[in-house]
Parts: structure tokens; sequence; C-alpha cells
């Protein structure tokens, strides 16, 4: 399993952009399996809710679901992922209608294990790692979590046992919190998450850019260059270093974005464009 804290906390105090950065990098580049896992820390509510924004739109514009929650000021059995899901459940316009189906599973699942004695720990675990691998598919899904701190005791564990044992897809936890003081059950997520870290292997920062009117990142238009070249999504894969699956996501938002069906479409488009030469 994969799991990653890319350099430790994003600190919510420094400018959006600074961190969003590193966020949209990982998004767009790294698609192992397992969880990965991104701090986010200040004092401010403010100021992570902005950070959250921002991380939100660039995991939309990168066409992941995107589920969003915050721990409930008073505790509640499983009340950060009872929100999360409630909410996903509420707007369901994002969402693919098996995206949907998992939302609504997880949402009555996490209702349930409200009443005591529902359900063993390990075995609601396992059954939310299994729904969260239908809901993800190959592309993943990002998890924007707020005031981790305060999240109750079930919470914090289930967060313990995705760091540990989660999914099979890609999936980026977000964890915002207040860093005074961290409680014990989070800095044990936290520091379990850095354990299993792995070398980090990401590409250069991923800008969204506006090219031509089209809202394409740098490395679809990277991946756009060198598909010109008439190079196979194998060839553009060993060339920019990440996986073929990597590529063939790009191509597809490359041909929506550009209103195409095709690879030689796309060049032919791209140059009416201007987006190359």
């Amino acid at each position: 399993m994969s799991i990653a804290v890319h350099d430790g906390y994003e600190s919510a105090g420094r400018p959006v952009d600074a961190h969003s950065d590193r966020f949209a990098t990982l998004i767009a580049n790294d698609d192992r399996p397992g969880v990965h896992v991104v701090a986010v820390t200040g004092r401010s509510d403010l100021a992570r809710a902005c950070t959250l924004d921002a991380y939100a739109l660039l995991a939309n514009a990168h066409e992941l679901p995107v589920v969003r929650g915050r721990a409930p000021e008073r505790p509640v059995p499983y009340g950060l992922f009872a929100d999360a899901f409630d909410r996903a459940a509420a707007a369901p316009e994002p969402f693919t209608p098996v995206e949907q189906d998992a939302n609504l599973v997880l949402r009555g699942l996490f209702r349930s294990l409200a009443e005591p004695g529902w359900a063993r720990g390990n075995d609601h675990h396992r059954a939310v790692c299994t729904t969260l691998d239908t809901m993800s598919g190959p592309n993943g899904t990002v998890f924007l979590l707020d005031d981790v701190h305060r999240a109750d005791e079930g919470s914090l564990a289930l967060l313990d046992h995705l760091v540990r044992r989660g999914p099979r897809t890609p999936v980026v936890l977000v964890l915002a919190h207040d860093p005074h003081p961290v409680p014990a059950a989070l800095a044990a997520v936290l520091a379990e998450a850095e354990r299993h870290r792995c070398p980090d292997t990401l590409a250069p920062v991923v800008r969204l850019v506006d090219a031509g009117g089209h809202r394409l990142t740098q490395r679809e238009l990277t991946v756009l260059q060198v598909l010109a070249e008439g190079l196979t999504a194998d060839a553009i894969a060993r060339r920019l270093d990440i996986s073929p699956r990597t590529v063939h996501r790009h191509l597809q938002h490359l041909y929506r974005k550009l209103g195409t069906t095709d690879r030689l479409a796309t060049v032919l488009r791209a140059k009416s464009l201007g987006l190359l030469p």
C-alpha cells in the first residue's frame, strides 16, 4: 500500500496558492493505490476552509469525486464521516450513478453505526473500505475533512484503519485541524501515515492555466505536446515517467475539453486553437 504525507503538514496560514500547488501535483500525477494523507493545520477556521475550498476546485478540475465533511462540535459516533456522506447524498449532481449509490450506502451505514452495538469495529471498517473501492473507480476519491481535532473516537479509529489497510483504489485524505493541541489519537494516525511515507516521486508543480480559452492543466498541455509527436500511450508514459493509466486519464480530459473523440482530431483541434505550433 502506498501511503504518503507530502512534506508533512501544510500550514493554512500560508497563501493558498503556496500549498495548492503540491495538492494539484498529487492528484494529477500520483495514481498509486492506497491512501495518501495531506494534513492542513491552522488555528483559523476560515483559513482552513479557504484551503479546502481551493483543494475542492482542483479536484473538480481533475474530475475526481470530492466528499467533504467536518466533525460536529459535540461528539457523535462516526460524526465526521456521517456529516461528509450526508452532504454528498444531499448534493448528488457531481457524482456518477454508481458513486451516488455508494454515497447512499455509506450514509445509511454511518447513521446505523451511531446505534451502540450495531456492528464490531473491524467489520464495519472493512465494509467502508469495500464500498469506497466501488465508489472510487480507477481514478480515486478525495476526502476533505475539517475540524478533525474534535473528531469522535469512532471516526479516528476509521481514519487509522484507512491509513493502515485502506481501499485498493487511490484515496486522498485531507485532514484539516487546529494544531494546538493535537489529540493523541489523531497524532497517532498522522504518525502512522508518516511511518509508511513513500519517496516523493511527484512531477513538477501543476498549475491550472487558461490555454486558448480552455481550462487545461500544465500536465495536460505537456501530454498534448507529446501526443502531437505521434507517440503511443505507453511511450508517452515512459517519456513523462507516469503510468499508462494516468496518460489515458489525461487523454480523456483533453477529448472532453477540446470536444474531440480521438488523438488525431485532438491534435488538429489544438493546432487550430493555437495550443500547438
